[in-house]
Parts: C-alpha cells; sequence; structure tokens
C-alpha cells in the first residue's frame, strides 16, 4: 500500500469517526447553582405530565451532558435541575443543544439556549410577556402567524388556558402538526385534544336553553334602588350579561377582570348587566316563620348585595335581582343552576357567546 492510499484511508476513517460521535441528540449545559444537582430530561404532555427519559449527575461546576445516540422525536421537553427547570422545543434534527445560565433566574426564562432555534423564540416571547414588553395582543398575534406548528402550540398552551370554544384553533394546530411532524406523539395528543375541546364546547351549548345566534330573553328586574331595569334598554351595545352573588367566592374573584374590561372597552360601547343571585330562595322561605322574619333576611340579603357592588368597584348602572337566589326568573331564563354564570350579547340583542370567562377580552374584541 502506498504512502498516499494509507493518507486518504486514515483520512475516511478520520471522517468516519467524527461522523458517528455527531450522531443523536446531546443536551449539555452550564448552569451556576445547579453545582452537584441532578439533570432530568423529561418529554412533556399538554396536560403538563411528564415522562424522564433519562438523567445524569451535574458536576460541581455546574455542567452536565445527556446523549441520546439515536436522536429526539420532534415534542416539548422539560429539562429539570433540581425543583427547577426549562421548557424546551425541539423540531427532531437538533445534534447539540447548549443551555447556559443561572439556577435562580430559570423561573424568569432569564438564560441562553443553543443549538435549538424554536427553544430560543419560546424562551425570549414567554420572557416578553412575563416583562410585560409583549402584550396578550401581541402574543396572540404572533401565535396566528407563526410559522412553525410545534412552535404555535406550545406558545398557546403556554399564555392562554384551555378553552373549549377555541377548538377550530385546535384543530389547526393538529392539522399543521399532522403535516410538519407525523409521527411526533404530539401530534396525536393535539388530534384527540382538539376533539374532546369540541365535545366539550358542543356539552355547554347544549347546557344552557339559549344557544349562539338566538336573541337574548329580556330580563326586567328592579335595581338597588327599586327602578326596573331592561336587558332590551341596551340594544346597540356589546354587553355582558353576567348573573353573580355576594355570597360567591368564584364570582367575586372574577370581578375585578370584568371591571377592568369596562373601563377598557365602555368608550367602544361595552357593557355591563349584572343578575344578582342573592336573597331567599323557595327552599330558604320555608324556614322562614314570619313574614317579618323574611322581610329582615332580605333586607340583609340585599345589603350585602348593595355592599359587594361598592367592594368589588362595580361602577355602572345595571345591577338587578328579584332578591329569589336560586329562583331568580333570570336565571330560569337563561338555565343558570351555577354561578359565576355570564352570556355576551351582541350590539343587535343576539346571544354570541356563552360563558366567556376564559376569553372575554377576545370575544368583547371580536364583536365590538
Amino acid at each position: 500500500m502506498t504512502l498516499r492510499n494509507l493518507l486518504l484511508l486514515l483520512s475516511l476513517a478520520c471522517i468516519c469517526i467524527s461522523c458517528k460521535t455527531e450522531t443523536g441528540t446531546t443536551i449539555k449545559g452550564s448552569v451556576a447553582g445547579a453545582d452537584n444537582l441532578t439533570a432530568y430530561l423529561d418529554i412533556k404532555s399538554l396536560k403538563n405530565s411528564i415522562q424522564s427519559l433519562s438523567n445524569t449527575k451535574v458536576d460541581g461546576s455546574g455542567n452536565f451532558s445527556i446523549n441520546f445516540p439515536e436522536g429526539l422525536q420532534a415534542g416539548l421537553y422539560r429539562l429539570r435541575l433540581g425543583a427547577k427547570g426549562i421548557d424546551l422545543l425541539l423540531k427532531g434534527d437538533e445534534q447539540k443543544v447548549v443551555i447556559t445560565g443561572d439556577l435562580n433566574n430559570l423561573q424568569n426564562f432569564d438564560y441562553k439556549v443553543e443549538g435549538s432555534e424554536l427553544s430560543t423564540i419560546y424562551q425570549e416571547k414567554i420572557k416578553g410577556v412575563i416583562n410585560k414588553t409583549i402584550q396578550r395582543p401581541e402574543i396572540e398575534s404572533y401565535i396566528k402567524s407563526a410559522s412553525d406548528p410545534l412552535l404555535m402550540s406550545a406558545l398557546s398552551f403556554a399564555t392562554s388556558p384551555a378553552d373549549p370554544s377555541k377548538f377550530s384553533m385546535y384543530k389547526g394546530f393538529a392539522e399543521k402538526m399532522q403535516a410538519s411532524y407525523p409521527t411526533a406523539e404530539l401530534t396525536k395528543e393535539l388530534a384527540t385534544f382538539a376533539t374532546d375541546m369540541e365535545k366539550q364546547y358542543n356539552a355547554q351549548q347544549s347546557k344552557y336553553p339559549v344557544k349562539v345566534g338566538d336573541p337574548a330573553p329580556e330580563i326586567a328586574l328592579e335595581d338597588v334602588n327599586g327602578k326596573v331595569r331592561k336587558l332590551s334598554d341596551l340594544k346597540g351595545k356589546v354587553v355582558l350579561l353576567d348573573f353573580w352573588a355576594s355570597w360567591c367566592g368564584p364570582c367575586r374573584r372574577a370581578n375585578p377582570h370584568v371591571v377592568q374590561m369596562y373601563d377598557k372597552y365602555n368608550k367602544d360601547g361595552f357593557e355591563v348587566f349584572n343578575v344578582s343571585l342573592d336573597g331567599v330562595d323557595s327552599r330558604g322561605r320555608k324556614v322562614m316563620k314570619t313574614r317579618q322574619q323574611l322581610d329582615a333576611q332580605l333586607a340583609k340579603s340585599k345589603q350585602r348585595w348593595i355592599d359587594a357592588i361598592k367592594k368589588d368597584n362595580l361602577h355602572w348602572d345595571n345591577h338587578v335581582s328579584d332578591l329569589k337566589k336560586w329562583d331568580s326568573a333570570g336565571a330560569a331564563l337563561y338555565g343558570v343552576r351555577s354561578i359565576p354564570t355570564t352570556f355576551l350579547i351582541d350590539r343587535e340583542g343576539k346571544i354570541a357567546a356563552l360563558n366567556p370567562r376564559n376569553n372575554l377580552e377576545q370575544q368583547i374584541k371580536k364583536f365590538i
């Protein structure tokens, strides 16, 4: 064998060795404060359940490396270091992903990711939302325009709670994932999730006697001063019909957001019509021995209603109640069996959305 051929064989051998070392995926990093902890790489589901894939010991300087010789499929992953961690979005073609940062800052999305473009964009967007340099309309617009469905889906689930009324959007995510990542487990999970959301939405639609597109049934009840206020008087406005009560904890916790929406969109034609389920229903009236006792209880209930309006700063005029609690005539018309329950009514006086609590602002903007 000539020297030239020998050198050629050695060169080819070196190339082959180099190729072998570059196969698979390596997740490595240097995280200050993570000294001597254990680093885990988990795969995440849409329900935030995790399945640990591998782990390794972090050295005394915060360095670690986890190798997956067969690579990793496209999906959403979580790198855990002790009780803290970061999300990684992998397309399945990454060879080396490097994370650097400080353990104490990971929860603020203050770290650096190299070798995974989707993870970097995801981290930057979520950090912007946390720091309020990116507002909700901006992140929603970005999600709609994102070119990668994995990024689109991850950002959506990270910034908004699951909402059955968005089932069409989830179906769109699943279809795009099927086109881009047909073998990924997340693709199958998204398709199932979208179907479940559609079923939930349809169940919600059948829960109430009113349907989207129906004329909103009239409510005409007295306000705190005894004046009759009609829901139909607000025709031409976008109206949130809100069933609540002073004794309802979830209602009271939801009130600040309603106030925020009123303050933000009232100038654009948004109004709130509150129906209180304070008072005494037939069940409660049965235990009242005298009319005086009932009148005293009704007076107390009405005062609690008035005090709650003031305390929660519900500074609009449309507060009505017949003080019949669960026997409320308004609640019966709309099939309300639990509170808070809300209905959005469009400018034509038709039902626009059923119980839009998780996406109230989005729905208001749609009909303003």
